[in-house]
């Protein structure tokens, strides 16, 4: 018998990981016997070669069906220890697959193996995998069951001999390689399994005018382009785990003058003959002219020529998905269209070439008044439009348009000379799904209306959005009230741990109860109190409550006597707010709780204002102690490079993606590398808005480790929860 081996797991085909996976999930203690015996023969028959499932102390559970190829009977298996004489056929066999399954219980990952020549009439390859239970942030990770796969050995001197000639043409290819690779135009390298270049082809010098010596030795992302890091890092891990298909994707490195070159690369990996990861060899194209010639298309198919605006075509697009996100937020967004007035004059008199100047003015100041993340669009002739996301409605829209129409007051200089030039301007509103066509014809109606009341005026469509606009003000008279006269109230929602299934920590969520009983939920008075700036105010009232709220729960503990913690949002504006990091402590002091009993979070969206400031922001709380989340991920800016920058501990997944869970399969793989991306970078995972069953059950599969929705409970008064906590003993 030969010496016991340990082998990494990290290479491993789609289908025995989806199968480890699996049985990972047997360790939930919800799982019926029937279902768990299902899953177990389901994970065991997407093995490639004959498997076992083994519990901790050696007990065969159950067997695939390629048992059978070894001439061993499934049905003797069950219920027996692995080593049992008669399954081997030798004396020993205790003696030499006891230890290992207990060196399969020490905690580390990675397969044992272990050569057995001695069984007749064919010796066996043993290999035994710890499978762990499912991975919670803050447990200890613990061997649930044992998986062990059974491979023919072939004789030993025809083993050896074939490992030497697999070498020798291993040798014989690399030179064949390195030959070819020296006269390539393209970028052609092999890399160390964990992506250091090993070898660098000469062409890298008329490529990036580098030398391949100083290259070799150091790591592709030391020349990646921050906005392509993250895409290099995952093709070099994709790469490593495939069998042997090639993992292409587009990134952009740095040549020696400081600018960057685009290259389209191919990643294959190369392994030896028992399928262990050897090396990687990537292959990169220059496609720079070609990536210029195909960004300077999209920009004239989908901007106007003469102002490097959006056209009507990339405006409709960027419409549809506002709608979209209006749907899910049911935050109404504003489209103002903007008809100039006396532009006619200025092309009569002065020439079209002028009024071309004109337009081009125009352009830059109405730019000016845009916000990140609104779009304006020249639609053709003098007619702009301004999509407004998010922007409270009529009264948000209106002023826009009157700061549009402020904006025109001053002159145009055109040829040195000072032209007066003003705007009509009409606003449709619209929530949720809407066509754009309809709502650009509202607006359109609208700036007709603005006209015939004279120039430098707007309109809103129609008579009730009037109405609104007017109602939305008393609306904020009445907020304003509120606050001083105590008319909020803190609702809470559990978190609960997917290990446990215990409550880990509250959601806090304001409420606003009118003097009459009546109880306002947040999507009817937050966007008004960003709107206004009430919502520093508010924030202040529900920080200082929460805390209250945390100090009474400090008789609660989790299991291992963590404290339960609670969640509340930061809008942007608070996050802009100087003053942010002394009431916060104050709230906290006041309370007389420590600082990790309060945790604070903030969306995406709220970063997009002004990252750098709130990055400086999160630094200080950080220092206090304080736990921050990322909320609603995938909603803002999509894009996973500013997680590695920012002090985080939680990352937040937004309800839109779990919804899908169970019966999308692009939403399970988008979850999927939401919650692979946060737990590589230390962060835990919670997913919100879970409602049914089938979704929690997905969620636990891919390892997610804390989840919040209806189907757990809805937001309640604090009241409600204290019987379902466990007080401190």
């Amino acid at each position: 018998m030969s010496q016991t081996r340990e082998q990494s797991t990290e290479a491993m085909d789609p289908a025995r990981v989806a199968a480890l996976a699996r049985l990972a999930s047997l360790a939930d203690p919800d799982l019926d016997d029937l279902t768990r015996a299902l899953q177990m023969r389901v994970a065991l028959n997407q093995i490639d070669g004959a498997a076992l499932v083994v519990d901790i102390d050696g007990t065969v559970l159950d067997a695939n069906d390629t048992i059978g190829s070894l001439g061993i009977n499934r049905d003797d298996l069950r219920g027996r220890p692995l080593w049992a004489p008669s399954l081997w056929h030798i004396a020993d066999a205790d003696a030499v697959l006891a230890p290992l399954v207990e060196s399969c219980l020490d905690g580390r990952t990675g397969s044992r193996t272990i050569d057995i020549g001695e069984i007749e009439p064919r010796p066996l390859r043993v290999g035994i995998t710890p499978i762990f239970g499912a991975n919670r942030t803050g447990s200890e990770r613990t061997v649930s069951l044992l998986l062990a796969e059974l491979h023919p050995l072939t004789d030993r001197h025809e083993t050896d001999a074939i490992i030497a000639a697999t070498a020798q043409k291993l040798a014989a290819a690399e030179d064949i390689f390195r030959a070819v690779a020296e006269y390539t135009s393209d970028l052609v390298c092999l890399h160390d399994p964990d992506g250091t270049f090993t070898y660098v082809s000469p062409s890298v010098k008329r490529l990036l005018d580098l030398d391949a010596g100083s290259i070799v030795g150091t790591h592709p992302v030391d020349l990646a382009h921050t906005s392509t890091r993250n895409a290099l890092v995952q093709a070099l891990q994709d790469a490593s785990r495939r069998g042997s298909e090639p993992t292409r994707f587009r990134h952009r490195l740095r040549h020696r003058n400081g600018s960057y070159r685009w290259f389209e690369t191919s990643i294959t990996p190369i392994r030896t003959a028992d399928s262990e990861l050897q090396q990687l060899q990537s292959s990169s194209r220059d496609i720079t002219e070609q990536r210029e010639t195909e960004q300077s298309l999209i920009k004239k198919a989908f901007h106007d020529e003469l102002t490097g605006l959006p056209n009507k075509a990339l405006l409709i697009d960027r419409m549809t998905q506002a709608f979209a996100t209006s749907q899910r937020t049911q935050q109404p967004i504003g489209v103002l269209f903007i008809d100039l007035d006396g532009f006619k004059k200025i092309n009569d008199t002065l020439g079209l070439q002028t009024g071309d100047t004109a337009l081009s003015k125009v352009a830059e100041r109405l730019t000016a008044i845009v916000r990140p993340g609104d779009t304006l669009a020249r639609i053709g002739g003098d007619e702009f439009v301004m999509l407004c996301a998010g922007t409270d409605g009529p009264r948000g829209a209106t002023a826009v348009a009157r700061r549009i129409i402020d904006a025109f007051e001053r002159p145009f200089v055109l040829d040195g000379r000072e032209v007066d030039l003003g705007a009509s301007i009409g606003i449709a509103t619209a929530i949720g799904e809407n066509d754009p066509t309809t709502v650009l014809d509202n607006a359109d109606t609208a700036m007709y209306e603005a006209k015939h009341e004279g120039r430098g005026r707007f309109a809103i469509h129609n008579e009730a959005d009037q109405s609104l606009a007017l109602e939305r003000l008393g609306t904020e008279e009445a907020l304003r009230r509120a606050v001083e006269n105590n008319e909020l109230r803190l609702h809470y929602q559990p978190e609960l741990d997917l290990t446990s299934n215990r409550i880990v920590g509250f959601e806090a969520l304001v409420r606003w109860q009118r003097p009459d009983g009546q109880l306002i939920p947040p999507g009817d008075f937050i966007p008004l109190a960003e709107e206004s700036g009430l919502i520093v105010d508010i924030g202040k009232w529900v920080i200082r409550e929460a805390c209250r709220q945390a100090a009474k729960w400090r008789v609660y503990r989790t299991p291992d006597q963590e404290p339960v913690r609670i969640w509340v949002n930061l809008s942007a504006r608070q996050l802009g707010d100087p003053d942010l990091i002394n009431y916060v402590q104050a709230a906290v002091d006041d309370a007389g709780i420590t600082t990790d009993e309060i945790c604070l979070e903030i969306t995406e969206s709220a970063l997009m204002d002004d990252a750098e400031s709130a990055t400086e922001q999160l630094d200080e709380l950080r220092r206090l102690g304080i736990s921050l989340g990322i909320d609603d991920f995938g909603t803002g800016w999509s894009q996973f490079s500013y997680l590695q920058r920012l002090p985080l501990d939680v990352l937040k997944i937004d309800r839109s993606f779990v919804s899908g869970l169970g019966t999308e399969r692009s939403a399970a793989t988008i979850v999927a590398a939401i919650i692979d991306l946060a737990h590589a970078l230390g962060l835990i995972v919670i997913a919100e808005g879970v409602e049914t069953r089938q979704q929690l059950e997905v969620l636990a599969e891919l390892d997610c480790d804390q989840a919040l929705g209806f189907y757990f409970s809805r937001p309640q008064s604090p009241e409600a929860f204290d019987e379902v906590l466990t007080p401190l003993t």
